[in-house]
């Protein structure tokens, strides 16, 4: 299996058993102090694997740094808005909605970074996005 479909897979279950953990913690902590630890422990960990993995030999460039922050902007925006829908919210339906944020991704990336879709491609952003609707309903 190549590399990026491994890593793929991991992060999707990372990702699936976090959902669960915030919406169990938003329950008992409420939105914001759920968001604030969250993101606390985040940043540690990446933090303690940036240092250890000793990947940290490369310069910071200034476009790449902006860039970087501008992303991280937007994920802790996201985050707060995922947080808010799944503190009142089924989890199954949440995560089902904001799954879906690659076909924005894919968007952005065929329009500006002119990236190619194949006819395969368009049918599976199909197929994401009727899947997401069906569960959600």
């Amino acid at each position: 299996m190549e590399k990026h479909i491994t890593w793929g897979i991991i992060a999707t279950v990372l990702w699936g058993l976090w959902a669960v953990l915030l919406k169990l913690s938003s329950t008992r902590l409420g939105h914001w102090q759920s968001v604030l630890v969250y993101t606390v422990f985040s940043v540690i960990t990446v933090v303690v694997l940036y240092f250890s993995l000793g990947e940290n030999t490369r310069q910071f460039e200034t476009t790449g740094v902006i860039l970087a922050a501008s992303a991280g902007v937007l994920g802790g925006l996201a985050l707060v808005f995922f947080q808010k829908a799944v503190s009142s919210g089924p989890v199954s339906t949440v995560t089902s909605i904001s799954a879906l944020y690659p076909v924005i991704a894919i968007i952005f990336g065929v329009v500006f970074l002119r990236e190619n879709l194949s006819t395969t491609n368009f049918i599976g952003i199909i197929l994401a996005v009727a899947a997401g609707v069906l569960i959600s309903v």
